[in-house]
């Protein structure tokens, strides 16, 4: 089953649960499925279409220059000041 199938089923899960502790459960399962999917893709040198920080797309020139990318180069600017 891939990733987004078991998220989709954990979010389907937790939408039709009879109660709120059974939703948060599955609520919970299907952010570690994409936590586990993202860092999974990372190991693999394959970054995000769109930047953690401002949503936008990240274009096609820095997804190939930088692959592991996961923001824009603006908002990678900022977080580099930051720490």
């Amino acid at each position: 089953m891939t990733d987004y199938m078991e998220m989709a089923e954990a979010f389907n899960q937790a939408r039709t649960a009879p109660d709120v502790t059974d939703r948060a459960s599955g609520l919970e399962e299907a952010d570690r499925i994409g936590g586990v999917a993202m860092v999974q893709a990372r190991l693999q040198g394959q970054g995000a279409e769109e930047c953690e920080e401002c949503g936008i797309e990240i274009p096609e020139a820095r997804r190939r220059a930088a692959p592991w990318a996961v923001c824009c180069v603006e908002c990678a600017s900022i977080r580099e000041r930051r720490a």
